[in-house]
């Protein structure tokens, strides 16, 4: 029960805004700040975290509860969020400079 509502929480909240985010959407604020690029490269990034959080709970649903599968899933979850920290430290890069007054 608990990995269904896990999915679905994520389905809801997690995708919609990283497909927002991959189609270039943003808040005005954070366009202003921010080129059109790094928003896509977050978006990217958004969905792999929420590939990485899919992983475990598909794992369990589909009967792969072993102690070998229980050590491939958390390779792969861990492996696929170093991937989307990269992916977020690498558009920190190319977030403008604030102009101070």
């Amino acid at each position: 029960m608990f990995d269904l509502l896990l999915m679905c929480g994520y389905c809801a909240f997690a995708l919609p805004l990283a497909i927002a985010a991959l189609r270039g959407w943003a808040p005005r604020r954070m366009r202003r700040r921010t080129a059109p690029w790094v928003i896509r490269v977050r978006g990217v990034a958004l969905l792999v975290f929420w590939a990485s959080a899919m992983v475990a709970p598909l794992a369990r649903q589909l009967g792969a509860d072993s102690e070998d599968s229980a050590f491939l899933t958390f390779s792969a979850q861990f492996g696929l969020m170093m991937f989307a920290a990269g992916l977020m430290c690498g558009a920190r890069v190319g977030v403008l400079p604030a102009t101070g007054a």
